[in-house]
């Protein structure tokens, strides 16, 4: 699956989004805690205009902000691997069908596998659905240790998401599906990346239409 990350501080903006999303992606991103003035109608309307399953990426620790997304019944809420376990069980009971990500990123380097592995452990001891780690890569070295992870995660049944952020990290986000990630992040454009390395949705599926 193609997910189209989407974040903007206006609504409007977001909504103009959405429409191109619709027909370029499978899943939609939505940055809910980035958009300025947010109310109970603006959360509506996106879902509304949405005809694909939405993703919150959530960056906050408010519950009550994080009620008024839930609200809509995301099909996915994207959680830092650092939120509150006791946080993460109120949200399973506040909205049981959506499913839970729980994510790392690091913006700096690619750790050890064994920390890599660890912090996978965490996520699904956290109660993740689906594991999320993202590192920056230096080396292809270590986006190809990133991939024999994913794959190792396939052979368990996890669902997971593993990439690598920056120029050599474009090798796990064009391949990563072959290896068993969930789901692969493509923006509408070069301008609309959410992370330094994301490839353009037009791009991830003529390359996914090639291999």
């Amino acid at each position: 699956m193609i997910c189209i990350p989407i974040k903007e501080k206006n609504i409007d903006f977001i909504l103009e989004k959405i429409i191109k999303a619709n027909s370029l992606g499978d899943i939609m991103e939505i940055w809910f805690d980035e958009i300025q003035k947010l109310d109970e109608q603006d959360v509506k309307k996106i879902f509304n205009k949405s005809s694909k399953p939405i993703i919150y990426k959530s960056t906050t620790k408010d519950l009550s902000k994080i009620k008024s997304i839930l609200k809509c019944k995301p099909a996915f809420i994207d959680l830092d691997i650092k939120t509150d376990k006791s946080l993460i069980k109120q949200i399973k009971k506040l909205s049981p069908k959506t499913k839970i990500i729980i994510s790392i990123h690091d913006f700096k380097k690619t750790p050890s596998t064994k920390t890599l592995q660890k912090y996978a452990n965490i996520m699904l001891n956290n109660g993740a659905d689906i594991v999320k780690i993202a590192t920056y890569a230096e080396k292809i070295e270590e986006s190809l240790r990133m991939l024999d992870l994913l794959s190792k995660l396939k052979a368990k049944k996890v669902k997971a998401i593993c990439l690598c952020m920056g120029e050599t990290g474009k090798l796990t986000r064009s391949t990563g599906h072959l290896f068993g990630n969930f789901l692969m992040y493509g923006s509408l454009s070069i301008k609309d990346q959410t992370a330094e390395g994301q490839l353009t949705a037009e791009d991830l599926r003529k390359i996914q239409n090639l291999i």
